[in-house]
């Protein structure tokens, strides 16, 4: 026996199905004409790796060494992307500016240039690069004691979709990591190259 309990068994009509892919196409435009720069969430991940610079390991950087992972996904367009780490604050004291990037990989070629930051705290990052390893060193200012603590860093996007000379407008985010140690960049530093990049 069956029953169909006021349910309609034949197929939707034409005019339906024209009706609600009219309102569905929309939706998905509007989604894809989204700049990939400023819909990636998390463009630079600390990872949780840090090594201590101690004592006269070197003549300027006496702080740390954080490592951190870039991914830049691929556009539309070209869409390389200009990265200016903006601030760092370990253990709950700020870097006072003297921190630099370094990419282990070797510097990447972008296709603007922002000639007015500080190249000390800037990256760039090629679209389509994924798991960029970039490298971060902190100065003497940063005090406390960082092992099992935290550290945390704030960094601008510049998108260089719009030309060669760099953006008015930037994406701002920001990175935070548990440390459970620091181990000296000269002995168990678990950081590959860190030692070999040290500025």
């Amino acid at each position: 026996m069956s029953q169909k309990h006021g349910a309609d068994t034949a197929p939707p009509s034409r005019r339906s199905v024209v009706k609600g892919a009219a309102w569905a196409v929309p939706a998905v435009v509007v989604a894809g004409a989204a700049p990939t720069v400023a819909a990636s969430a998390g463009f630079l991940t600390l990872n949780g790796n840090a090594c201590k610079l101690p004592g006269n390991s070197q003549s300027t950087f006496k702080g740390y060494v954080f490592e951190a992972i870039s991914n830049n996904v691929t556009g539309p367009l070209p869409r390389d992307a200009i990265v200016e780490i903006t601030s760092i604050t370990v253990a709950g004291s700020p870097d006072l500016g003297a921190y630099k990037v370094v990419l282990p990989g070797g510097a990447q070629s972008c296709s603007c240039s922002c000639g007015t930051l500080n190249p000390n705290h800037v990256y760039c990052s090629p679209d389509g690069s994924v798991n960029q390893r970039v490298l971060i060193y902190t100065s003497a200012d940063v005090t406390g004691n960082s092992a099992n603590s935290t550290v945390t860093i704030t960094y601008r996007i510049y998108d260089c979709a719009g030309g060669s000379v760099c953006p008015g407008t930037f994406t701002s985010q920001s990175s935070q990591a548990s440390l459970g140690g620091t181990p000296p960049v000269q002995g168990p530093c678990t950081i590959v190259g860190a030692q070999q990049f040290q500025p």
